[in-house]
């Protein structure tokens, strides 16, 4: 390969490499990759195809197909849409080299000149602008509703983009006013000329003249009847006044006697609940109306009002009070104490601003319980003070399950020997509790003796896993 093929080669890789770069749209730069690679580099043959106004992927491959190579002198904007882009010149330019010259066909892209002839300049100027074709105004007074009468370059030329065209303006010819016949408005009343004068699209305008024959009528006009007039003309017809009636004595009706007002005394209410104070004020023939001005202790409590107590109002006045209300609660998650110790769990509730309240506690053994069920449930938002109790269990014990039941039998053996040993005859018997009533009862006066304190024993069931405990207490009374 010679020197200057390899240059040629290296500068048409460069002009690949900075249109790819500058394309406009992704459609762009796959076309002009089309033109700018070649397979092969083969001398270039004559005549060369026109490629006018094809889009450059059709130029590229007919070019292509006979034989030659292209490039792309300039590129897209990216406001223009692809679709209008086409190639409006080509150009040969030929590389010398020793072993044989080289031909390349220069490509420049623009757009095709539109027909604007017969649109306004308004419009023109928005199809030229999505071309990126500057146009310019003859004259440059021209509005926006000015026709075009001329264009130069004309409809169908190339334009490269930037180019500029001239667009020659002609001023709207408004058209022919619409001409109306007046009508005939002699011996109309005065509503019916305006009636027959607006049906015809003109303005009414009357004259007052003296008093006459035929008061009330019109008895002439201007413009005359029959006459050609533009729409909104004003027609002026002359109306003779109807004579003035005579004056009537008019006696005055005496103003009605205004209803005696009724007064009311405003009541006291600063310090009573709202509900108390709204019947105060209705017992007094008032209107109540209250407004809450800031949360308090002590909700629903009148704090001040207007009119003042004591103040002598018509009935029916509004009396207004100010009212305290009770702070929103504040909302806590409950904390989630299942398989927790008491402390742990006590620590929690408190800490989340609650009051802990537990069912059962240690057992006799010592042995720390968890938690085993709780209410509110875990999560639950609840206004804080609210109580939480919690359920706990012992830990797991090594008794054996028959044992508890024989526990609880030998109690209650043992209960009623002793309760034998203690009746039985020639010993000294010990004051046996019991309640004896005499006399006969009434409810006004009761009798009733008490020998001494009574034993007894309870059995309390509770989930502790099999542990049960007797208890034996004794009701004292003093």
């Amino acid at each position: 390969m010679s020197i200057h093929r390899a240059k040629y080669l290296i500068a048409a890789a460069a002009v690949a490499i900075a249109t790819l770069l500058s394309a406009g749209t992704a459609a762009a730069g796959v076309a002009e990759d089309a033109c700018t690679e070649s397979a092969e580099w083969t001398a270039s043959p004559s005549p060369v195809p026109k490629v006018l106004g094809l889009s450059l992927g059709a130029a590229a491959d007919r070019l292509r197909a006979a034989g030659h190579n292209c490039k792309i002198v300039n590129h897209n904007l990216v406001q223009v849409d692809e679709r209008a882009v086409v190639v409006v010149k080509q150009e040969v330019q030929y590389t010398p080299d020793p072993d044989g010259g080289y031909s390349v066909v220069a490509l420049t892209r623009g757009v095709v000149m539109p027909d604007l002839v017969g649109k306004t300049w308004g419009a023109a100027e928005k199809i030229a602008a999505r071309r990126t074709i500057a146009v310019r105004a003859l004259p440059a007074s021209g509005a926006a509703d000015w026709t075009v009468e001329f264009q130069n370059p004309g409809a169908g030329a190339y334009m490269m983009f930037g180019d500029e065209a001239s667009l020659k303006l002609s001023e709207p010819v408004p058209p022919d006013p619409v001409r109306v016949p007046v009508p005939d408005l002699i011996g109309s009343t005065e509503d019916e000329a305006a009636a027959l004068v607006k049906d015809a699209g003109l303005n009414y305008k009357e004259r007052i003249l003296k008093d006459g024959k035929r008061p009330g009528r019109v008895v002439s006009q201007q413009p005359q009847p029959g006459e050609l007039v533009e729409r909104a003309t004003t027609v002026r017809a002359d109306v003779r006044r109807v004579p003035a009636p005579p004056p009537t004595t008019v006696v005055p009706t005496p103003p009605p006697t205004p209803p005696a007002v009724v007064r009311a005394v405003v009541p006291d209410l600063v310090g009573r609940l709202e509900s108390t104070a709204k019947q105060a004020v209705g017992v007094a023939r008032l209107k109540f109306r209250s407004r809450v001005v800031r949360p308090g202790n002590a909700p629903g409590i009148v704090l001040n009002q207007h009119p003042r107590a004591g103040t002598e109002v018509d009935v029916g006045t509004v009396v207004a009070v100010d009212v305290t209300r009770a702070p929103k609660p504040k909302l806590v998650p409950v904390p989630d104490l299942l398989n927790r110790s008491e402390d742990d769990a006590r620590g929690a509730v408190e800490g989340a601003e609650l009051i802990f309240d537990l069912i059962g506690g240690s057992d006799a053994s010592g042995h720390e319980q968890q938690v085993i069920s709780q209410q509110p449930r875990a999560g639950e938002l609840v206004p804080t003070g609210t109580t939480v109790t919690v359920e706990f269990a012992a830990s797991e014990s090594n008794w054996p399950s028959w044992l508890v039941p024989l526990l609880l039998g030998t109690a209650v053996l043992a209960a009623g020997t002793v309760s034998r040993i203690r009746h039985r005859p020639g010993s000294d018997p010990k004051p046996v509790p019991h309640v004896q009533a005499a006399g006969r009862l009434t409810p006004g006066i009761p009798q009733i003796h008490e020998s001494g304190p009574a034993h007894r024993i309870r059995v309390n069931a509770r989930l502790d896993r099999g542990r049960q405990y007797l208890q034996e207490k004794t009701d004292e009374h003093h």
